[in-house]
């Protein structure tokens, strides 16, 4: 199978680099890290990620994938750095564009949406730090900014996340490092305290020229928060596409809630359910309630304190009773918000989590909250992992992918979704890099660990990981595990059942 980088040509099956007619000489690590690099292009990939893909059960310092990506450059003639880009904090991305490749269907799809639509990267506002309320509250005016610029279907965001991670990197060109995300806009802006409210100073830049496309400044008292982010989205919508419908510029999507204290609740349980540490999740459920006695008509309130239930309750393993009612309260959220995605996408996920009998509703509430905001993520990366379950593996990887695209900078639990759908393809080298990215390991995840390494025949790194996942716990079977693998088709249970046997996990050996 030959591979194409630029002027280059990788030959996987003979194991050879042609650039410009002429075999390049390449060592083994460096022929690894680039058959890597090319079977995942456009995709940041993590420090972790390739050091599992290419140093497999070994110990090495980032000195040696740093000597290893130099040696890529070299080899392919990237003397520039435009083939293989460094992402600062997170990893290395092959540039899809200049691979040659034949494009997976996430890539295909985002170059036609690239083509159509411009993605927007919406930044954290600068704030003044002696103002307490300021930072929570335009953290959330970006939130919501995103949102409402995705109803209007002819601009993809830069999923939250990522926009946020990628302020991180003030001291460097933003703009730069945006392009590199795929960002073709950034907007940011700058806010400072009036008497009764705020002044927002708020400016688009297109990040290929560096030219500013539009600015304005908004004086408005907080209560008026909810116009403000409404306005900043339509102005930003008007500066990119001429030709939007006057109907979607009139829909609004659906305020998160009535008033500024229920939605200050709201964005503080929403950060802490994003967040890790004991009792988080506890206290975000705190927060939603306090957020539903001050507007208990909030269909986002309601459909983030089912999430919270679901969450506290352990997922798919929570008391029937805790599911039944996070149905019942998600229900009720799209009552109160039908057309706010987010409802959907949680009522979805609830559903998920009740079983097989509720896969049908599930789907239409997924397929309902994609349709309302198509560039939501979190919504395509959950609703690929729910295709993942259906059997649909390629279906769910592309929509999953995509999501990557547009929140490469995304949460931990995007490693997982994306590990499962890998396993059921057979891809088990990329899926056991994908679930040693996961920052903090349950037994369930060190299960699939194993099953991906045994299956791969690294019957060693496999039992390594059985030791680590029977440690927390000793008790649990084979059969647990497979149960817990809700996919569809028998075969695809089979493989996992297969690979935790090969990697001996029943073996009473193996006890820590």
């Amino acid at each position: 199978m030959e591979l194409r980088i630029g002027n280059s040509v990788l030959d996987i099956e003979r194991g050879t680099l042609r650039r410009d007619g002429e075999i390049v000489p390449v060592r083994p690590k460096t022929f690894e890290l680039l058959a890597f690099l090319v079977r995942n292009p456009g995709r940041v990939l993590s420090k972790d990620e390739l050091f599992e893909a290419v140093w497999p059960n070994t110990i090495v310092s980032e000195d040696s994938l740093t000597q290893c990506i130099r040696d890529v450059r070299k080899c392919i003639g990237d003397e520039t750095q435009s083939l293989v880009l460094t992402v600062p904090r997170r990893g290395y991305m092959l540039q899809a564009a200049e691979t040659g490749l034949p494009q997976p269907p996430a890539a295909v799809a985002a170059e036609a949406r690239r083509a159509a639509e411009p993605m927007v990267a919406i930044l954290p506002f600068r704030v003044d730090p002696a103002d307490a309320k300021a930072r929570p509250l335009f953290d959330g005016a970006v939130e919501e900014i995103t949102n409402a610029l995705s109803y209007f279907k002819t601009i993809a965001v830069l999923a939250r996340h990522s926009a946020f991670a990628l302020a991180e990197h003030s001291a460097q060109d933003i703009s730069a490092t945006a392009g590199r995300l795929g960002a073709d806009y950034v907007a940011e802006g700058s806010v400072e305290s009036a008497e009764d409210g705020y002044s927002a100073h708020v400016m688009l830049t297109e990040t290929a020229s560096g030219c500013r496309v539009w600015a304005q400044t908004f004086s408005f008292r907080t209560s008026e928060i909810f116009a403000f982010q409404k306005a900043v989205a339509q102005r930003i919508a008007m500066a990119l596409v001429a030709n939007i419908e006057s109907a979607a510029m009139r829909r609004a999507p659906p305020a998160p809630a009535a008033n500024v204290e229920a939605y200050f609740h709201i964005l503080r349980g929403m950060a802490l359910l994003r967040s890790y540490g004991e009792g988080v999740n506890q206290e975000a459920r705190q927060h939603f309630l306090k957020a539903l006695e001050r507007d208990p008509g909030s269909g986002l309130a309601h459909a983030y304190l089912a999430l919270a239930d679901v969450i506290i309750g352990g997922y798919a393993a929570a008391p029937r009773a805790v599911l039944d009612e996070a149905r019942d309260r998600a229900l009720h959220a799209t009552a109160l918000s039908p057309d706010e995605a987010r409802c959907h996408r949680i009522l979805a996920v609830t559903l998920l989590y009740r079983g097989r009998g509720e896969y049908v509703a599930a789907e239409k509430h997924f397929a309902r909250a994609l349709d309302l905001n198509p560039y939501d993520a979190d919504t395509l990366a959950q609703t690929g992992f729910f295709q993942v379950l259906q059997g649909n593996s390629e279906a769910g990887l592309a929509l999953l992918d995509q999501a990557v695209q547009l929140n490469p900078m995304h949460p931990a639990w995007y490693y997982f979704d994306r590990g499962e759908a890998l396993l059921v393809l057979g891809r088990y080298r990329e899926a056991a890099a994908s679930f040693s990215c996961l920052p903090r390991k349950n037994v369930w995840h060190w299960a699939r660990l194993a099953a991906c390494h045994a299956l791969d025949g690294d019957i060693d790194r496999a039992r390594a990981c059985v030791r680590e996942g029977r440690q927390l716990d000793p008790a649990l079977t084979v059969e647990d595990i497979v149960t817990d693998f809700h996919i569809r088709r028998a075969e695809d249970g089979e493989h996992l059942h297969s690979g935790l046997e090969r990697a001996g996990w029943n073996d009473a050996g193996m006890d820590p």
